[in-house]
């Protein structure tokens, strides 16, 4: 297995930042964790393998350009809290107009927050009313 380049592993530290939730889709390994379950990832390190905590106790890294996982958008991860506590400080609409938030959240790169809003308004209103998760 080739190294990847710094600026591959660097994109991969932007696409799965530490709490970031994933779903295993494919793992080349005999100990590898059953296909659907789902982890936390803890960072990438430096060969561009994913370091994940996984629900059922394991805690094998995908390796690059080999294994396969999702991010779970559906579910309200800290990268997403971040990301609404980042536009509500930015003072820039009101929280409640979620088309603009929605808006907001796509200039800024707020990926998971654009589709989380898609179907989890009531959850994201909670939020909002609240500082709690459902």
């Amino acid at each position: 297995m080739r190294m990847p380049e710094k600026d591959v592993v660097e994109m991969l530290r932007e696409q799965y930042p530490e709490g970031t939730r994933v779903e295993l889709t494919y793992m080349d390994d005999p100990q590898a964790p059953p296909f659907g379950t789902r982890g936390t990832v803890r960072g990438v390190d430096d060969a561009g393998s994913v370091m994940v905590s996984w629900d059922n106790g394991s805690s094998l890294s995908l390796a690059y350009g080999v294994d396969r996982c999702r991010i779970l958008v559906g579910e309200f991860t800290q990268t997403v809290q971040d990301q609404i506590m980042a536009i509500r400080e930015s003072g820039e609409t009101n929280m409640f107009d979620v088309p603009m938030v929605q808006r907001i959240a796509d200039r800024e790169g707020y990926y998971e927050l654009v589709l989380f809003l898609i179907d989890h308004r009531r959850e994201y209103a909670h939020f909002i009313m609240t500082g709690e998760i459902e």
